[in-house]
């Protein structure tokens, strides 16, 4: 314990300057200033520019951290601020870092990233028998399996253990063949890590827990959301009013979502892969395995801020070209929290970002400074361009609403209520207050509402806007009273959902 709140005392002060702390960062970028700003002062300025409460920014090397300093406040109105031990939810962060997880199981020969998942996972099908007797770990963690976009995300919040989560997968039907193309996949990666961690007699946040935030000294990160609580020092997650979100609950999905982080644990995972797998004289992963994180296993399109054609998915990361050199990255969204993580291989040196804001792009907008001052000018307007990004951002959360021709309702809307049963969700109850709708699924009864959109047809929609609408319509037989069935499965544009079939429980 004395030697925690001591290693926390010198990280605190650490934080309150930007004297580099390691190896001096190439041509004193720290302190140099471009547009009359030294990157210090771009990070201040650029949080009040996207009106972000709070954020850490981490620039670590393969010597250990650079850079690390907390702005802002926890929460807006409270004084509290931001500083390195603020511990903040690294959404999708974290499937990088349950990647690198694995990896020690691979280098230890318990699994591979290359053996079919099914030949150590019994219980782990899919949909397609052809994908589930050939899926491999590198096609759940590079999103290749051809589970479709997004799909099951609902899954989560329904009160579901991990193992009938694992076994409920064979039920996703597919939207596009094995190996086919690139489709982020939530649901894949917690396959993936949970086929990986039982093979080891570990459930997935144990894994978390014992192969990287205790070989690094990760003291105050965790592989729940329980994590973000254990003291006031947490950032609160903020809408894009500045009004206090709830944080989010991604347990169930674990390394899909769930790492609790700060800016001083995270730069020891930064230093850890920086250094090919070594940390503090020790070897936490092989070099091997660092090179099989990165590399490109499935082409994802064009990605980074230079538009390379050729962005590419590695395990829980991604990869692209700024100028001549190869770039690592993951960045995550939850609820009132964005975060990014950029590491530059050749040069031993990244970047991480977290900030307390709803679909902020001040990560993105921080990373690309970095970039320029470390790697040299991009001869593009990057600021420009990503500022016009917010608004696509902002759009993602935008409620679908009924066709110009839309058909007005014309059954009573008790023709609607009953119970519904999916091989996916499982059950749905859905009931009748005054003129509404309401909707409750699987065994947490997680509450949704049903709004007319057209004839027979709803659009279902949660009070967490992390969770994507979907049209749901009713289908009766003929002069039946009420609904037999339900087709979830039309999706009128992305930032919707398939839900499936829903058939009537007599």
């Amino acid at each position: 314990m004395t030697g925690s709140l001591h290693r926390n005392a010198l990280w605190l002060a650490l934080a309150l300057s930007t004297m580099p702390l390691a190896a001096a960062w190439a041509d004193d970028a720290l302190t140099r200033a471009v547009d009359g700003m030294t990157f210090d002062q771009f990070a201040q300025k650029t949080l009040r520019d996207y009106d972000v409460p709070g954020a850490v920014v981490v620039v670590a090397s393969a010597d250990g951290p650079v850079f690390v300093k907390g702005y802002g406040v926890r929460r807006n109105g409270a004084p509290d601020p931001v500083d390195v031990d603020t511990r903040f939810q690294i959404a999708s962060m974290s499937k990088f870092v349950a990647a690198t997880a694995v990896a020690t199981l691979v280098d230890r020969g318990v699994v591979s990233w290359d053996q079919p998942v099914i030949g150590f996972s019994a219980a782990t099908a899919l949909a397609v028998p052809y994908a589930t007797e050939n899926a491999t770990l590198r096609d759940y963690f590079a999103h290749r399996t051809g589970l479709p976009a997004y799909g099951g995300d609902l899954l989560p919040v329904l009160g579901y253990s991990p193992d009938e989560l694992a076994s409920s997968a064979r039920f996703l039907p597919f939207d596009h063949s094995f190996r086919e193309k690139w489709a982020y996949s939530n649901y894949g990666i917690f396959l993936g890590q949970h086929a990986a961690a039982q093979a080891a007699g570990l459930t997935p946040p144990d894994l978390l827990a014992t192969a990287i935030f205790r070989p690094l000294g990760m003291v105050r990160s965790g592989p729940t959301r329980a994590t973000l609580f254990e003291d006031d020092n947490h950032a609160a997650a903020h809408n894009l009013d500045d009004s206090i979100m709830p944080n989010e609950d991604v347990d169930a999905f674990s390394g899909a979502g769930a790492i609790v982080s700060t800016g001083a644990d995270i730069a020891r995972w930064m230093q850890m892969l920086l250094a090919d797998g070594s940390f503090e004289g020790r070897s936490v992963l092989s070099k091997q395995a660092v090179t099989d994180i990165y590399a490109a296993s499935m082409v994802q399109g064009t990605g980074g801020p230079l538009h390379d054609p050729n962005d590419s998915a590695g395990l829980g990361c991604e990869s692209y070209h700024f100028l001549q050199y190869r770039v690592i990255e993951k960045n995550g969204a939850l609820n009132g929290v964005r975060t990014i993580v950029t590491l530059i291989p050749e040069r031993r040196i990244g970047i991480a970002v977290f900030s307390n804001k709803q679909l902020t792009v001040y990560g993105e907008a921080v990373r690309a400074a970095f970039l320029e001052r470390e790697l040299g000018p991009s001869g593009q307007d990057l600021q420009t361009e990503i500022r016009k990004q917010q608004p696509l951002w902002n759009a993602v959360l935008d409620v679908p609403r009924p066709p110009a021709d839309a058909q007005p309702l014309a059954r009573d809307l008790g023709a609607f209520v009953g119970r519904y049963e999916s091989t996916l969700y499982g059950e749905m109850t859905i009931a009748r207050s005054g003129d509404l709708l309401s909707v409750a699924i699987g065994p947490a009864a997680y509450p949704g509402r049903l709004s007319h959109w057209s004839g027979d047809t709803f659009l279902l929609t949660f009070e967490n806007p992390d969770l994507f609408p979907g049209l749901m319509t009713f289908a009766f037989a003929p002069g039946g009273p009420t609904a037999s069935a339900i087709d979830g499965s039309q999706v009128p544009k992305s930032a919707t959902s398939d839900f499936g079939h829903f058939a009537r429980v007599q």
